[in-house]
């Protein structure tokens, strides 16, 4: 190079990983020249990682040292701190408020690394996390790890892609034989997981302060242990790609801490770095930057999936200490109306219990959608799945109290707009997608409205109704008083059919009015995907949708699935013929059966409307389910109809 020297060694055939040694005193334009860059990005790009010696001034690495063992002197205890995470034996992470010595662009904007990770994450990366791992004196070896699941599970994807963040290893101290470092195993942040156990010799590298180490976050590493008699603190600065979503540990701290009084101090140029961070006002008023997801500074509905997804992963993970089940490992499930977790406990047979529909060691965690329903209105569902429960048998969800004995939690954290409801019952054990006796579902939906027809729910007893202001009313789009705006949305012609069927539905409804023969509490969500079949037992799940309505909605609900099905007569037939051994049918109900089951539709596509404002999958399928919707008005509104079939009188004895 024309302005300075640099050495590099490759160490192409061995263990070694590559090392840049640049010039003591080196100037920060110096440290951005192209062929520097060229070769650091190569190497790195091909090894996962990288060592670059005298990269900090030894002045800086001092201040920061003096301020560290200032400002952390409490966490150099061998014991347990609530905002710190414990990575290894006497080994714990905790993350650098951005004051003082830390906030210094000679740090997190060296120009060595930002123009590194311009060319190895892209121009709009960011800086993700601001963090220290102490290695107490006595620590043992760390477990050997990748800092972060694949991101599609697919080893044939996996293995190919190009870097989403990248660690930058800043030590305090000399890293040597004693005080120990990580031990890494360079090229396997492009091996299979599956091919692990092939992996070649590891390597320790040992620098003095003033060096870096840098790893992919996908590399094989980890800490060697501290064999010497004093504290090994190393920086951690992670850059992101911009669409990086970082799904571990967030529940145990926060990646970056800085107020906003610091972050004016930020020179404008750097701002950029800090693009994942949003302005939150505490409870003391005072301004604080907290990260809401690291990746974009977007209000909540106008995320993608996956983001909505990820934020929502970490206030589920904030839930679960609630029910004592913080332990539990924990995936998604799915994230359509409410958001549901499969929460596992560890080193448990999966099994279920004699006679119960239940697995020992798996719960359910429904984090329920927002300014929606109450905690009152979503402990009431789980009094009546109690009552089912334990008065009936019925193979149902049981509910999961809190430490504390509440039915339901509320949780918030940043970057979820409102306070989310949680719930947990205990996992129900079946198999979707089986055939089953449709009599025997007409058995089960009448056992359950047998029960709700002489129940008597406690005082404080409340879910929403489901008649013509519930379903087109106020209540239309399933939506607390927002009937109007929903009509609103939604785009003609559809809402014009809609309105006409939801004309014909108020007529039906104030003949049938809403005493008890006719209405009481039904399950609201009576899809195929809600029935479990274990042998020859029928399962019923998902009462979230519960409430007051007709005990034909629940019929219709089911049929409905199956509309342009040309055996859905014979299929009415059975599930009438199932629920008339149980109780009587509702006789008058009967006749309108052709409007139950368009109101399925219709209401359904003003659901989805509403969603749609707010979740990108809705969003994503609105236009096909209003065209559905809409033939199903225009075939109801010209008087096509299923017809009624004829039940047997010892079928309804």
């Amino acid at each position: 190079m024309k302005d300075f020297e640099v050495k590099i060694l490759q160490h192409e055939q061995s263990n070694r990983i590559p090392v840049i040694r640049l010039p003591k005193q080196i100037s920060q334009q110096e440290l951005t020249n192209p062929q520097l860059i060229d070769i650091a990005s190569d190497s790195f790009k091909e090894n996962g990682v990288l060592q670059v010696d005298n990269l900090f001034s030894q002045k800086l690495i001092n201040n920061l040292a003096q301020s560290f063992n200032r400002d952390y002197q409490p966490y150099f205890g061998d014991r347990e701190y609530a905002n710190s995470l414990e990575v290894g034996d006497k080994r714990r992470m905790i993350t650098i408020k951005m004051k003082s010595a830390f906030n210094n662009s000679l740090l997190y904007g060296n120009h060595f690394l930002l123009e590194l990770m311009q060319r190895v994450l892209g121009d709009d990366f960011i800086l993700g996390g601001f963090e220290a791992v102490i290695a107490l004196p006595g620590a043992k070896a760390q477990h050997i790890h990748r800092d972060h699941p694949p991101l599609f599970d697919d080893e044939s994807i996996d293995s190919k892609i190009p870097s989403f963040a990248v660690t930058a290893v800043i030590p305090l101290v000399d890293l040597t034989e004693a005080t120990g470092s990580t031990r890494v195993w360079k090229k396997t942040h492009r091996m299979p997981r599956s091919q692990e156990r092939k992996m070649s010799d590891s390597f320790v590298p040992l620098m003095p302060v003033g060096s870096c180490y840098l790893m992919d976050y996908q590399l094989v590493h980890g800490g060697t242990a501290n064999n010497s008699e004093i504290i090994r603190p190393i920086l951690y600065l992670i850059y992101y790609r911009p669409w990086f979503r970082e799904v571990v540990n967030l529940d145990k701290k926060k990646r970056i801490e800085i107020t906003a009084a610091e972050y004016q101090k930020i020179p404008d140029h750097y701002r950029f770095l800090f693009a994942g961070l949003n302005l939150k006002s505490t409870s003391n008023h005072t301004p604080e930057f907290a990260v809401n997801n690291y990746l974009s500074t977007k209000k909540f509905a106008e995320l993608d999936t996956i983001g909505q997804e990820q934020r929502l992963l970490a206030l589920a993970k904030v839930a679960t200490k609630d029910y004592g089940l913080e332990n539990a490992n924990i995936k998604l499930i799915a994230h359509r109306e409410n958001t549901t977790f499969c929460l596992e406990i560890p080193e448990k047979v999966q099994k279920t219990e004699a006679n119960s529909p239940y697995l020992i060691n798996r719960y359910l965690l429904r984090i329920h959608r927002g300014n929606y329903l109450s905690p009152q209105n979503v402990a009431s569902e789980l009094q009546w799945l109690q009552a089912l429960r334990q008065e009936t048998n019925l193979p149902v969800p049981e509910a999961v109290s809190t430490l504390t004995g509440k039915l339901v939690t509320e949780v918030e954290i940043d970057g979820v707009p409102e306070p989310r409801v949680c719930s947990v019952t205990r996992w129900v054990h079946g198999e979707e997608d089986k055939p089953m006796s449709i009599k025997a579902i007409g058995k089960l939906i009448a056992r359950m409205h047998n029960f709700t027809q002489q129940w008597q729910p406690p005082a404080n007893f409340s879910r929403p109704s489901w008649n013509w202001q519930g379903l087109f009313g106020e209540g239309a789009g399933y939506s607390i008083n927002n009937g109007d705006k929903i009509w609103q949305l939604t785009p003609q012609p559809y809402r014009q059919l809609f309105q006409q069927v939801g004309d014909r539905v108020q007529k039906m409804m104030e003949v049938l009015g809403e005493e008890k023969d006719q209405f009481g509490l039904i399950h609201g969500d009576m899809c195929p995907g809600n029935l479990l079949s274990f042998y020859n037992e029928i399962r019923l799940i998902d009462f979230a949708d519960c409430g007051y309505g007709y005990w034909m909605q629940d019929i219709a609900m089911f049929i409905s699935y199956f509309y342009r099905d040309p055996q859905v007569p014979n299929y009415l037939k059975l599930l009438l013929e199932g629920y008339a051994e149980i109780r009587p049918l509702p006789e008058k109900q009967l006749i309108y059966i052709d409007t139950f089951i368009v109101l399925q539709q219709v209401t359904l596509a003003l659901w989805r409307v509403n969603r749609a404002q707010d979740h990108p999958y809705f969003r994503a399928i609105l236009a096909d389910s209003l065209r559905e919707a809409g033939k199903h008005a225009q075939w109801y509104l010209k008087q096509c109809s299923f017809s009624i079939p004829v039940i047997s009188a010892s079928a309804r004895s």
